[in-house]
């Protein structure tokens, strides 16, 4: 039967790989990609259902954003609520988790809480010396991620903290785990970034830096759940229209009891943030 019909047998063995490795793109929050899709997801998704993910680029929440519009990607991973301008050009979100945005010093440095109002003038520029926040005579040295990029963290920390003021003349560093790393060696230096990237970090990293409280609560999972946490923002895969197809397969896997555990493992699962 296969011999009458050489161009149909052909055409379905040239179909049958692609049925089988369906391939996904992925571009967006560094904090989505690394600590959700490289940290165990994507790989998973393979095994359950083998279809996999031929690039997962992290260049931040704005850039996933414009590459979703352009067609470059399937999936755009934001880690901010979708803006009503982004909402009228029909794309959709889908919240897979919940995170805290952790303000960071170096370990000897001696304080361990700022306000909001203080946070929100050392990253103005308006206050410029530890003393004035009850540490030592020190100048303040803030970090920042890269503004142009369009990051996320720095767009909701604006929001949240700073009132939508802009950032002092400050440093910048691209990747918010390249903040911490330098951070390490900065004894006056100052950065927020997730507080799940802190677990990516080597040992010795980890213990030359510090997460402080802010307004007297820290950014610990029972308060990031409860809301207690006064910088907490949503964990968004975002799609054209509603996901559909391999994108809308792998938002529903992350949506699963063995997503969400995925999730969990650096973040606050949807379930347990909503309190079920």
């Amino acid at each position: 039967m296969y011999l009458r019909y050489p161009l149909l047998f052909t055409f379905c063995l040239l179909m049958l790989p692609r049925i089988a490795h369906a391939e996904l793109s992925y571009i967006g929050s560094a904090t989505i990609g690394t600590g959700i899709l490289n940290a165990g997801a994507v790989e998973a998704f393979r095994g359950k259902t083998g279809k996999r993910f031929t690039s997962v680029q992290i260049p931040g929440s704005g850039i996933g954003i414009e590459g979703l519009i352009a067609g470059d990607t399937d999936l755009a991973g934001v880690s901010r609520p979708l803006k009503p301008e982004e909402k009228r050009l029909g794309l959709t979100s889908t919240i897979i988790g919940y995170d805290a945005i952790a303000v960071f010093v170096h370990a000897k440095n001696p304080v361990r809480n700022v306000s909001r109002k203080e946070l929100k003038g050392i990253f103005t520029g308006r206050i410029t010396n530890w003393q004035q926040v009850g540490g030592i005579s020190a100048p303040i040295a803030p970090t920042t991620e890269i503004h142009l990029r369009k990051r996320a963290t720095g767009e909701i920390f604006r929001e949240i903290v700073m009132d939508g003021e802009k950032y002092g003349d400050f440093s910048q560093v691209d990747l918010p785990r390249d903040q911490l790393l330098q951070l390490a060696n900065a004894p006056n230096g100052i950065c927020t970034a997730s507080i799940a990237f802190v677990a990516s970090l080597p040992a010795k990293v980890r213990k030359n830096i510090k997460a402080i409280s802010v307004n007297g609560i820290e950014p610990s999972e029972r308060n990031v759940r409860s809301g207690a946490y006064p910088i907490c923002r949503p964990l968004l895969l975002v799609t054209k229209g509603n996901p559909k197809g391999d994108a809308g397969a792998f938002v529903r896997f992350l949506l699963s009891p063995e997503g969400q555990r995925i999730v969990g493992r650096n973040f606050i699962p949807i379930k347990e943030k909503m309190g079920r």
